[in-house]
Formats: C-alpha cells, structure tokens, sequence
C-alpha cells in the first residue's frame, strides 16, 4: 500500500509539474545530448507522465536510463541502484535543464530512489537502452577525419569509400570540410557526393577554411539546414555540441580561426563536462595543441586542454596540418602523464599533404604521405584505435588506452565478478506441468567460485530446481544451469516477474523474467 501511495503522489507530481518543467527549461535553453545507442543494445520508448520508480527489462544485461528532465533542488538527491548493485547518484543542479542518458548500470531492473524534500525537484524518464551482452561486449565504431573535399573529387572519395566499409555507428569530422571558402555550393558539389553519403551519422565541426564564408554559413547551411538557427551542427552562433556513443561523451568544439575561445564556450565545456556520468570522454575540434607539421600547435587551445584535462578525458582529435600525428597522453602543459589526454592530429581526409618538421618526445607515430581514417572501436572501458589507409595504400597504426575515469565509474567491470541471466522471456508453465529456462552465470575478470541459483516470485504451489544449484563458471568464461519450473498444486494464473539471484562472495546478482501461468 505505502509503495502504491509512493508511485501515486510521484505521478502526480511529475503530472503538475510538468508545464512548469516545460517552461523553464525552455527559459534556460535546455540543452539535449542526443545517445547513438550500441547496434547489440535496443533503445524503448517511456512514457515520460509514468514517473517509473523501477525500469525493467526481463533478459536485458544493462540498462540505460533515459531523462528528459531532472531539477534538483538544494539538498535532494536522485539515486539509480541496478539489479546488479551498480548504484549512480544524482546529488545537485548540474543536471538541471538537461536531456540525457546516463551511464549504464549492469542487470536488468534499475530502481529509481528520490529523496525530494519538497516539490521542486522532480523527473522525467522518456526512454531506455537495454542491452543483450554484458556491458564489457557492449562496443560501438566512430570514424572521422578533417581537412576533406576540395575541387578535385576524388580527394576525398577515397576516404569516404574507407567509412562507408567501415560501417561505423557515428562519423565525426574534424573541420575544414569543404575547400576552399565553406560555401555551400562547396559543399553540394565537393563534400556531399562523397562524405554526404553518411550525413544523417555525421557529428561535424567547423575549421578555418568553413569560416572564410561570413559566420561558416555554407557549412551550417548544409548541416542544419538552409537558414536553420540550429541542427546536428549545433547552434549557428555557437557551432559546439555534445552527444554520446554507448559510454563515450563526445564533446565538438569550434576553435574557428584561431583566435582566443570565447569565455562562453569554455563555460560551457565546463558545465559540460561536470554534467557527463559516462566513463570515457572524447573531444575534437580543427586546431591542435601540439603539432609537427606546417604549424607547430596553438597555445589558444590550452584553456580546452585545461578542463578536458580536469576532467580525466581520454582523446582530443583535431585536424589542420594535413598529416597524422599520434600522441602519448599528455597534460594541458605539453608534458606527458599516465592519466592525460592523448592527441590525435587526423587532417588525412583529402587537402593536399603537409611534411612533417621535427619531433617531439610525445610523438608516438607520424606519417604525411597517405590519406586515411581514424577508426576507434569503444568499450565501457577504454578504446582500440587505428589509421585506416586508402586503397593502394599500406601504412597504418594502432593503438589502445583504458580510459581514466573507468575504474571510478565502474570498478569492478575490470575486477573479478560475475553476472547472471535468463536464456528466453517469457515462459508459459501449464498448471499441473513443468517448463525449463536457461540460466547463465558469466564471468569477469579472474572470478571463478560457484554462484548459489534461487528463486523468488513464484507464488505459492509451484516449486523449482537448479541443475547444478551452484554453477561455477571458468575464469572470464560462462557457464549454463538449468532451472525447471513445476506447477504442483498451484491455483494462481496470470502472468508475473519471476527473480533468479545469484550469490557469490558477498555479491548478489539478479536477473528476471516473465511467466505466465494456465
């Protein structure tokens, strides 16, 4: 009753507080973070007046909850706690006037616990990501590149044939998009025949050449849309944005020619950047800190280096001399450090090449005679990363990092634990008869001891078994226990959630799924 009478003054309060919500944030200029889901998770739709207290989604190995709003007042607080134990705190405004997905948390329900003081805080939930594997094998694919498309089609056709085999779930550009001037007549004739053929995946950012036409209007024309105030390019007064790819915040900025970055973009990154709950973090712009090239780097860009830095982000992808150049992490002070940021220079898209001039201690690899892609493949964890070549073509690097911020979000993804869940949802268990359900118990890290099965929810006259009661799954590996479900003299039908546990040194695990009985 008390649960009831929780859910219903939620609900209603959610429901009064909903235009209100609806016009402040307007007031403030609710910035949205769009999600590029995994493609083995699947993204569902919520209800935004259902208020829900609890996410669940039988089968489902993680799960991403989904805000369309979130005001906290002083002192309240918003707590995410998973069938899994993985728990995420929302504790201050940072988050007011946003719309987000926050990180993952591992198992197939999450709660959502408020301790609201009053009315003035409140939520709103209008979707979720569920995901098929477990978070560890949950990975997504981006691939970019700047300096693109000039007068001579094929300059940036062969790059763009290399994204199109590569089949990423994001594409990022890192400026300089169309020669010489940005317009979109540039644009229509160089670019979209080539790098359009991906557009509706493109997160793009301007460079210098974009900005030769008056405030980068051709390029903003072709991205947001001929007269568009705003689009997947950001805002056209501001041309800087942010979204996410599975775990990863990707952060695009607009270092524009050079010049000092205004105070209002900083103050945004770093409101940006204190709001993001995802372990790993990426950002790319035109301008390098650090280059050995043509230019040589650009002090202007220390104050973003300075708060990526802070913040722990991983990766800064920036373009302008036409080579690729690859750095260890480093500090916003050009000195290399375990928990810094590496620098990727990737201007290999297509404008003509420039030869590389000198060394520096950071330089890991370094080549300017070959057009190519950077190719990251994304974990919750860290990162793989390669040059991609054109055809005809042979040098190429690979490197790989764990991110900074991925054992605070998520320690034990790396440490020894394990997982369980169900082979198939729902079950049908005829009064009087037995169905049998897969249970697998997964493994992470080097955890290996027998995991305890039991059932909860069953209503009373059914019984069950585990065979074996306590699988123990090898070192990072899984293993299979079958649970046979019998209606003994149960009188109960309908359908309802079904909770298998799993316990393991000091650890529970949970996974449900729906039965339904005849």
């Amino acid at each position: 009753m008390a649960a009831r009478k929780a859910s219903f003054i939620r609900t209603l309060r959610i429901l009064l507080l909903a235009p209100l919500l609806s016009g402040s944030l307007a007031a403030v200029a609710q910035q949205r973070t769009p999600q590029v889901t995994e493609p083995s998770a699947i993204a569902h739709a919520i209800d935004p007046a259902a208020a829900p207290l609890e996410i669940c989604e039988p089968g489902a190995r993680w799960i991403r909850v989904g805000f369309s709003a979130l005001v906290l007042a002083p002192g309240d607080s918003l707590t995410l706690l998973s069938s899994q134990g993985d728990r995420l705190v929302f504790a201050d405004g940072r988050w007011n006037g946003r719309q987000f997905h926050a990180r993952a948390l591992r198992g197939d329900c999450v709660q959502l616990q408020p301790a609201f003081a009053g009315v003035d805080s409140s939520y709103l939930v209008d979707g979720y990501d569920a995901g098929t594997l477990p978070l560890q094998e949950s990975t997504a694919t981006v691939a970019g590149a700047g300096d693109l498309c000039d007068d001579t089609p094929d300059d940036c056709a062969e790059t763009a044939d290399l994204v199109v085999d590569i089949v990423p779930d994001a594409v990022f550009t890192t400026g300089d998009n169309a020669y010489g001037s940005g317009t979109l007549a540039q644009f229509n004739t160089y670019y979209d025949p080539n790098w359009g053929r991906f557009k509706a995946l493109t997160f793009p950012v301007p460079g210098n050449h974009d900005y030769v036409t008056a405030g980068a209007a051709g390029y903003f024309d072709y991205f947001n849309g001929v007269g568009q105030t705003t689009g997947p390019a950001g805002d056209r007064s501001k041309g800087y944005y942010s979204y996410d790819v599975g775990e990863w915040h990707f952060i695009a900025l607009n270092s524009r020619t050079g010049g000092t970055v205004s105070s209002t973009q900083l103050a945004w990154l770093q409101a940006d950047l204190a709001a993001n709950t995802k372990p790993c973090t990426a950002a790319y712009f035109h301008y390098p800190l650090l280059s050995r090239g043509r230019y040589s780097g650009y002090a202007t860009m220390k104050p973003y280096f300075d708060r990526l830095y802070a913040a722990k982000a991983d990766l800064v992808i920036v373009g302008h001399d036409h080579n690729y150049q690859r750095y260890a992490r480093m500090d916003s002070f050009k000195v290399g450090t375990t928990d810094g940021v590496r620098q990727l220079v990737v201007g290999t898209g297509g404008g003509d090449g420039y030869a590389l001039v000198g060394t520096h201690p950071l330089l890991e690899a370094a080549q300017s005679g070959t057009w190519g892609v950077a190719r990251l493949d994304l974990t919750p964890i860290g990162y793989t990363g390669a040059f991609v070549p054109i055809a005809g073509k042979t040098w190429t690097d690979q490197f790989s990092a764990t991110c900074n911020n991925a054992m605070a979000s998520t320690p034990d993804l790396l440490a020894s634990d394990f997982d369980v869940s169900v082979a198939s949802s729902p079950l049908t268990l005829v009064r009087g008869g037995s169905v049998t359900q897969a249970i697998t118990v997964r493994s992470s890290g080097d955890f290996s001891a027998p995991v305890k099965l039991t059932v909860s929810g069953l209503p009373s006259g059914t019984r069950y078994t585990f065979a074996p009661s306590s699988p123990a799954p090898p070192i990072d590996g899984s293993v299979q226990s079958l649970l046979t479900l019998r209606a003994v003299s149960t009188q109960w039908t309908g359908t309802l959630t079904i909770k298998v546990k799993g316990t393991a040194a000091g650890k529970l695990r949970t996974t449900t799924f729906r039965l339904t009985l005849k």
